[in-house]
């Protein structure tokens, strides 16, 4: 979550393969039911039964997150949210499952990844490039597709604000690459990941001035950069307006901060655009 505008801007990997491995107890015991549950899904799915793979589908996703609730998206802080999210991944669910395209193209990607040639390398077996990448190439035209469609039905609008889809894509690829990187020679692997965008390496910044701020929602203590406008609480998952107003870099006029800081502001008195916040890179 962004420190100075309080938007959910990436996922930590890293941390995600930590808080799968922090119980062993946990992860065989959602392994155990989600095969159960997948298994029900499939019969329902045979039977055209719509409204039983929905509900299966809402029992699967509410027994992940409650298993694993770092996974939540962060955007999520109360019940009726969280409700609103189950009902669009079970909804969405449902869509996909009943949709004949969709199996055509998990058909094609099997198909694909079948076909998959494979050379002896010094550093041991490894995909052949162009098969590879064929598949690549149509996994990643598949998943954009595929979001496009999600994003643009406004039964799923709520999701713009709780999952963006930018951060939504970019989980969904990462899953394929790092699938496929132990597979791939070292400059196969360096052009998948450029080629989604996951080439960029953590920068260490020195942390900002700032001071601590109290949390409107838990009352906790939270660390406000001094150009901080909207700061996201770890503890409880709320938002913080750290600034109410700022003045119009043209005309001086003071101007309510919006939802959104992040976004350029157009003066309420001369129209003129201001940008709250600039980014440290780019």
């Amino acid at each position: 979550m962004c420190d100075f505008c309080g938007a959910f801007t990436d996922i930590d990997f890293a941390i995600g393969i930590e808080t799968w491995n922090e119980n062993a107890g946990t992860t065989v015991g959602y392994q155990i039911k989600k095969a159960e549950l997948m298994t029900r899904s499939r019969e329902a799915l045979a039977q055209g039964d719509r409204d039983g793979y929905y509900w299966l589908q809402r029992e699967y996703w509410d027994y992940y997150y409650q298993s694993f609730p770092a996974y939540l998206p962060p955007t999520i802080d109360n019940v009726e949210k969280y409700n609103v999210y189950l009902d669009v991944c079970a909804a969405s669910s449902v869509d996909s499952g009943f949709d004949p395209k969709w199996h055509e193209y998990s058909a094609r990607q099997q198909q694909l990844q079948n076909a998959l040639r494979y050379v002896q390398t010094g550093v041991g077996t490894k995909a052949e490039t162009e098969s590879f990448f064929t598949l690549a190439d149509f996994f990643v035209t598949m998943m954009r597709e595929a979001m496009r469609i999600f994003y643009e039905n406004p039964q799923y609008a709520v999701m713009h604000e709780l999952l963006p889809e930018r951060v939504h894509l970019k989980m969904k690829t990462s899953m394929f690459v790092q699938a496929w990187l132990p597979y791939l020679t070292d400059e196969d692997a360096e052009r998948l990941l450029r080629m989604l965008e996951f080439s960029n390496e953590y920068e260490e910044i020195e942390r900002p001035d700032g001071d601590t701020v109290e949390c409107s929602n838990c009352k906790a203590g939270i660390y406000a950069p001094r150009d901080a406008y909207r700061v996201f609480c770890e503890k409880c998952r709320h938002v913080t307006p750290v600034k109410s107003q700022f003045f119009c870099m043209s005309c001086g006029s003071a101007n309510r901060v919006p939802e959104d800081p992040s976004k350029p502001i157009d003066c309420e008195r001369c129209g003129i655009a201001n940008r709250l916040i600039r980014p440290f890179f780019g």
